[in-house]
């Protein structure tokens, strides 16, 4: 009776499911996957879009040519002392940097069109090309530091290559030695002979401020003082902040040690004692980023210059004389790491231009002094964008 009757069995009813268990793995693998039909037809729908977005980028090519209308973020190139609001693109894999002439269209720009992607587009040629957030890198100096007062200011992470100086002019720097050149995020000094100019005929009557943001690498060539920034013709005039103490000219030997003069470090007797000099607590540490700002106010009684250390108000002083950084002669150029022709050194040779040896991420100067408010913004925008 029970072999009449028929059944599925256990073995039967196992294979069953494993047969339709792997022709769901075929379907599955057919849809999906880098091959299968739901991502090939991704693709397809992307190249569909792609085609027709470049339809309509052509169309506004045209349109600019009959019109003269562009739409999109003009691009201009980052340089080293750029004081306007500036973007430029990169190009990684091929070195091309979108500058002048190109435009950045994002699909936020235009109002009739549902843009997927981003582009770059020449409107006079008819060029363009679609960014590629892999290769093409956005460099912009927006918003990174306060702008009023600014007279020029170098930020190494926003210049494409070691050609984005502008007016500067860079002293026996030499690409092919690793401490000496552009970096991604650096500017680099060998503690030899490096040192960078930079035109100005600033009014400094307002006041002054300095920033750095830098690496104290080591002793440099000099073996004494080390020169962040300066612009003077003689120990009586301009602005000078460098590393080596000097209060007597005996404690050079303290190299890391932070000295800043605002008009000259003379007396007011003028005697080479160096007793206007604002000596400070700060001992700069051998391979420990610090951020440097200074800001002088020649209209306030006391508290006339103060220094800030990573954006914190750490020490004040009221030595300075706002007369002698005034009457710096037309022309005096300011110099970053290093006295390049000597004006203020003794003795001959590289030596006497007191070269730094280390990395500098940013470096300012403004003509006037910024406010606490301020000196923390640039620090806190600095640092998040150098790091």
């Amino acid at each position: 009776m029970y072999r009449e009757k028929n059944g599925i069995t256990l073995i039967a009813l196992v294979l069953t499911i494993i047969v339709l268990l792997i022709l769901a793995g075929v379907s599955i693998a057919m849809l999906t996957g880098n091959n299968g039909i739901l991502t090939q037809a991704q693709r397809a729908k992307e190249l569909t879009e792609v085609s027709s977005e470049e339809e309509y980028i052509n169309l506004l090519i045209v349109e600019h040519q009959m019109k003269n209308n562009t739409y999109g973020k003009e691009l201009k190139k980052v340089q080293f002392n750029t004081l306007e609001d500036t973007t430029s693109i990169y190009d990684s894999e091929t070195g091309t940097t979108y500058a002048d002439g190109w435009y950045y269209l994002k699909p936020e720009d235009v109002n009739d069109y549902e843009l997927k992607n981003s582009y770059i587009i020449d409107y006079d040629t008819g060029e363009f090309v679609r960014f590629d957030a892999e290769k093409h890198k956005v460099v912009t100096n927006e918003l990174l530091c306060i702008k009023d007062g600014l007279v020029y200011s170098a930020d190494p992470k926003n210049m494409t290559s070691s050609n984005s100086w502008g007016d500067a002019i860079l002293h026996n720097f030499n690409e092919g030695d690793a401490n000496s050149g552009w970096s991604e995020n650096a500017l680099m000094f060998d503690g030899i002979d490096d040192g960078i100019e930079v035109k100005d005929n600033s009014d400094y009557s307002q006041g002054i401020t300095l920033e750095m943001y830098f690496t104290l690498k080591g002793k440099s060539t000099s073996n004494v003082a080390q020169i962040l920034m300066m612009k003077r013709t003689e120990i009586n005039n301009g602005f000078f902040m460098f590393l080596g103490g000097g209060g007597d000219y005996a404690d050079y030997s303290k190299y890391s040690l932070l000295s800043i003069d605002i008009g000259g470090a003379n007396d007011e007797a003028g005697i080479v004692t160096a007793k206007n000099r604002f000596i400070t607590n700060v001992i700069v540490q051998e391979n420990v980023p610090i951020y440097i700002t200074y800001t002088y106010n020649p209209n306030l009684d006391n508290e006339k210059g103060v220094l800030y250390v990573n954006g914190k108000k750490t020490q004040t002083t009221n030595l300075g004389i706002i007369e002698n950084l005034i009457n710096t002669p037309e022309n005096t150029p300011i110099q970053i790491g290093s006295d390049i022709y000597a004006t203020v050194g003794e003795g001959s040779g590289s030596n006497n231009k007191y070269p730094f040896y280390g990395e500098i991420y940013a470096s300012r100067v403004y003509n006037r002094p910024l406010t606490e408010k301020e000196v923390e913004y640039n620090y806190n925008m600095t640092v998040n964008n150098s790091n």
